[in-house]
């Protein structure tokens, strides 16, 4: 029980709906989306970049 509450608090959800967000990684970036659409972030781990779209729908 208690280990389920503190991994939870390490998943990545959505700000909007609390689904858990999507992974997509390839050699540029690592994609996380939420499955309705309601966000997206994506990380350029390269350039240390992280872009945020919120607010899609």
């Amino acid at each position: 029980m208690m280990l389920g509450k503190i991994k939870g608090w390490f998943e990545d959800k959505c700000p909007v709906c609390e689904d858990k967000l999507q992974a997509v990684s390839n050699t540029a970036c690592t994609t996380k989306s939420c499955p309705q659409g309601h966000y997206k972030e994506e990380t350029y781990c390269t350039l240390g970049v992280t872009i945020v779209y919120d607010g899609l729908k």
